[in-house]
Order: C-alpha cells, then sequence, then structure tokens
C-alpha cells in the first residue's frame, strides 16, 4: 500500500496504538519478483541527508547497497527537511512519487511494507525509536551513541535479542581497514597484555568540547528573541519527545534545511551527552573493540583531577581527565580520557594501546605502531611524543599521519596510509593470526547484506550498547562530579556508589520504553 495513502487512512492517533503492539518474532519479508528492501529514513538532519542517504543509494563507499535497498519515505518531524527529503530521494531514482515525506515516525512503524529503518535524530529519541522499530518488524540502522541511558542500552540489547531483527549501530570505524588493523594487532597480543589505554576526544577549554551542559533555553540570552521566534513546521512537542519541556529554540532543532552540524542539543543534559557521545562514542568504540569487550565492561570510573571549567556554559564541570578501569583475567586496565590533542595541532589520536612490548596508536588517516618499547605507564610529556611520533622513532614499524586525515582510505586513496597498512599487516601477520576480526566493508553496506542474509552486523545492539555506556558514564562522572563502581553484568551502579536515579529519566514524557 501506498504509505502516502496509509497515512491518509490510519493518521497518527491510530498509530500511536499500533506502536504499542508488538509483533511475533520474524524473518523477512516476502519479496515480489525485483523487489528490492524498502527503507524509510527517520529524521532528516545533516548526517542522514549528507552521510547515510548517499549509502543507502550505493555512493560514499557502499556501491551495491543500491541492488540490495529503496528509499521509499523520508520522516522528520519537520515540514521543511522531510519535504526536502523526499524531493532529494526522488531526484536520485529519477522517478516522482517514489519517497513519501512522513511526519510522524509512528506511521512509518506500522506500514507493513517498510523492510528497515534509518535513525538519524538526536540521542534522546534513539531508543524509544529502535525499540519500536524492532517490535514492528523493522530492522534497524541508528546513529552512534545508540542510547542515551544505561537503562535504555540495556533495553535495545534486550529488544534485539527478543525480536531477532538485524541491526546495525553507526560506529562506522569498524568498518574501516585502519581501525580493524589496529586491534588486530592489540587481539592477537602483538604489543603484549595491554595495560593502558587512551581515548582522546573533545576540546578542552573551549564552548563546545567536554561533557554535556547544565539545560538552557537559549544558546545566548540575548538572542533569545531571535532563537525562539516561532517555527510553524516543525512539531516541537513531538521533536521534544522524551526530553523536559522547554521554549522551542531554532539552537536545538535549526529552522529548514541546515547545513551545519547542530552542536547545541549535543551539549544539553536532557538530550546528549555532549563529547562524550559525540566523538567518544567512535573512540571508545574502537578502544572497547581492542580490548574484547564487546560484551563486558568497566568495573569502575574514577573521578577526574583535572581543574573545574570556568566557562559560563559548563556549569563548572571539569572537561577531561576521568578514568574507566577494565578487568581482564587477573589483569587492570586503565582507561583514561584525554584532549584529542595535546599539542593543540587537531591532528591528536583517536585511541591509544599501551601494551607490555610495545604500542599501537590510531585515529581517522593516521595509525603508528612502536614494538619492543617495553611497558610504557603514558605521562602528559609521553602522550605529547606520541602525537608528533617523536617518541622512540627508532621502534616504530610503520606510521603516517595520511593525507587523507580525517576520513577512510578506502573513501579518499591515499598512498602513503595504504603503504603503512599493508606493512602492519605483513610484520605482523596478520592474515594468519589466529584471532580474525569482522571484516565489513562498509557500515550501511554491511547493514544491507545482512538484512538478506539475516547474519550478525558488526556493531549490533549489544556493541553499540555497551559503547554508550562507555559514554554515558564519563559523562555521569563529569555531571556529578564522582566517582562510582559499575556492573557491567546488571547495567547497575556496585558496592553501594553512584545514584540509580542517574541510570535514566525520571520522566519519559509518555514516550516510556517497554521491550
Amino acid at each position: 500500500m501506498n504509505l502516502n495513502r496509509r497515512v491518509f487512512l490510519f493518521g497518527s492517533a491510530a498509530a500511536a496504538t499500533l506502536a504499542g503492539c508488538a509483533t511475533r518474532k520474524m524473518g523477512k519479508r516476502p519479496l515480489a519478483a525485483g523487489e528490492k528492501r524498502r527503507v524509510a529514513l527517520i529524521g532528516y538532519g545533516i548526517q542522514q541527508r549528507t552521510a547515510l542517504l548517499p549509502q543507502f543509494l550505493g555512493k560514499a563507499g557502499a556501491k551495491g547497497a543500491e541492488e540490495l535497498v529503496k528509499v521509499v519515505a523520508v520522516c522528520d518531524c519537520d515540514k521543511d527537511r522531510r519535504e526536502a527529503g523526499a524531493k532529494a530521494v526522488d531526484e536520485a531514482y529519477g522517478e516522482s512519487g517514489v519517497c513519501a515525506a512522513v511526519a510522524d515516525f509512528r506511521d512509518v512503524l506500522a506500514d507493513p511494507t517498510i523492510d528497515a529503518v534509518s535513525i538519524a535524530t538526536p540521542d534522546h529519541w534513539h531508543a524509544y525509536m529502535c525499540v519500536e522499530a524492532m517490535k514492528h518488524g523493522k530492522d534497524v540502522y541508528c546513529e552512534k551513541p545508540l542510547t542515551f541511558s544505561p537503562e535504555e542500552a540495556k533495553k535495545v540489547i534486550e529488544a534485539q535479542d527478543k525480536y531477532g531483527r538485524v541491526f546495525q549501530t553507526g560506529s562506522m570505524q569498524r568498518s574501516w581497514d585502519i581501525f580493524r588493523t589496529a586491534c588486530m594487532i592489540v587481539r592477537n597480543g602483538c604489543i603484549g597484555d595491554v595495560k593502558y589505554v587512551d581515548a582522546n576526544f573533545g576540546i578542552a577549554g573551549k564552548k563546545l568540547g567536554g561533557p554535556s551542559h547544565p539545560v538552557r533555553f537559549f544558546d545566548d540570552p540575548k538572542n533569545a528573541a531571535a532563537e525562539g521566534a516561532e517555527n510553524p513546521n516543525v512539531d516541537w512537542n513531538m521533536w521534544l519527545g522524551p526530553a523536559r519541556w522547554r521554549p522551542y529554540s531554532d539552537q536545538l532543532a535549526p529552522r529548514g534545511v541546515n547545513k551545519f552540524y547542530p552542536m547545541f542539543w549535543r551539549f544539553d543534559d536532557d538530550i546528549g551527552t555532549g563529547y562524550n557521545g559525540d566523538w567518544g562514542a567512535h573512540h571508545l568504540d574502537i578502544a572497547q573493540w581492542g580490548l574484547d569487550m564487546d560484551k563486558s565492561g568497566p568495573y569502575r570510573c574514577e573521578r577526574s583531577d583535572e581543574p573545574y571549567s570556568t566557562d559560563l556554559y559548563h556549569g563548572g564541570r571539569r572537561q577531561y581527565g576521568a578514568k574507566l578501569f577494565f578487568k581482564k583475567g587477573d589483569d587492570t586496565i586503565e582507561l583514561y580520557h584525554g584532549p584529542f590533542s595535546q599539542l593543540g595541532k587537531g591532528h591528536g589520536w583517536g585511541t591509544v594501546f599501551y601494551g607490555t612490548t610495545g604500542i599501537v596508536a590510531v585515529a581517522r588517516g593516521k595509525i603508528a605502531v612502536w614494538k619492543g618499547t617495553g611497558l610504557v605507564r603514558p605521562t602528559l610529556e609521553i602522550r605529547k611524543a606520541l602525537e608528533d611520533c617523536s617518541y622512540c622513532p627508532e621502534l616504530i614499524v610503520a606510521s603516517t599521519i595520511g593525507k587523507a586525515y580525517g576520513t577512510d582510505a578506502l573513501v579518499k586513496k591515499d598512498a602513503a596510509l595504504e603503504a603503512a597498512i599493508a606493512k602492519l599487516k605483513e610484520f605482523f601477520h596478520l592474515d594468519s593470526a589466529p584471532v580474525q576480526l569482522y571484516k565489513s566493508p562498509n557500515q550501511v553496506l554491511n547493514f544491507c547484506m545482512s538484512i538478506e542474509s539475516r547474519e550478525p552486523t558488526i556493531s549490533p545492539a549489544q556493541v553499540g550498547g555497551r559503547g554508550a555506556v562507555l559514554c554515558q558514564l564519563l559523562n555521569m562522572s563529569y555531571v556529578y562530579d564522582t566517582g562510582f563502581d559499575w556492573d557491567p553484568e546488571t547495567f547497575t551502579f556496585a558496592n553501594g556508589t553512584g545514584d540509580p536515579a542517574w541510570l535514566k529519566r525520571a520522566n519519559y514524557r509518555g514516550w516510556d520504553i517497554v521491550v
């Protein structure tokens, strides 16, 4: 049935009732001859528009996806965005009326002809939409960080297990050869036993660069009238969803089809987790992969001892320096959250593994491996030396900052980077190493292929959920200025530490997540 016609017949009120009804566990929908899987995009901001849609169309390194899926709906509570999205999809396919513009995501979920959804809303909506989509038989691609709170992460994991849907978290670095190579070196013991890890993200001292901020109504009180001027094209109550009510602000929901990444909501206590959930979701994910912690997590979070911020917007919160501690056998592994660049050059390491016989450092377009260092306890001086590769240059197996810095070398070819990766694979015999990690060609393509094969993706709910929890634990430590013990099996605080109220919202405004 045509989705526009279906919306007309049912309307959002009926869809709201449907959204509470769980479907049975099922596999693929039977397709007619020549039919492709039908995908709906939920949330048409800049990430969906510039990063995900092109990949579902078979571009940006995802060639082949266009043979498996077809985008048939764009859903957004902003009229300008959904109409622009539907138009863009129609133009991409060279057909008129292919793509429906939908206002209410519940109408998408209630449509039995939709096979999968791509969710790229602000973080506070992720968990509810993911769970409801799986309950309605949809396979799910959801942007990182997968959830807003640990309780939500637990529920999304439970939902995938219960409903058996294909699920992919948008932690696309797992599909990049450079990060797989780094983690293969670590996982195969090529640098000995890992004792320390750095996960570097955020820009210390900047207005938007650390943990989330206390809720405020407007970005700049002097511009409050302009920021809060009426926007009749957005359903503001729907945009807020489970977040607390506050006046409309175009800093949270930019007017029209914006051409910038809106950071204001990412740093709002009620909607995001600051850089912990933004870039932290990437570099903590690689730390988790390298440590083989995809089904576990830390046992303790230690408060930062860095100075409190004096920036008016930061609420006095420290900006970096918190630590997570993991148990692996009898070993304790210490993970330190530092700023992305200790040298202020913007080309720092995203994740660094310190082993008993070497060091692996990796970021987008940049990798370096030291062999024979002995165990190094990282200090500020060592971190600075690692950043510009001036640390023990005679022990470097291979290194490059890459001309394609900031992106995947498979998308933007960089001969030097490809040569460094090839050298590392040969030096450490990675092709024949005992531990072989999932090799994904592209995050979106991997999802599309898994829709057909029903095989797990590279970043299912378990991976994305536990990665999100790392982001949230760090953010909680900064917000509440404390440390605590953690039970990764139950997703709860341990030993009488922490406050259970921090693990979920006090009020979901009717959008309670029910698995």
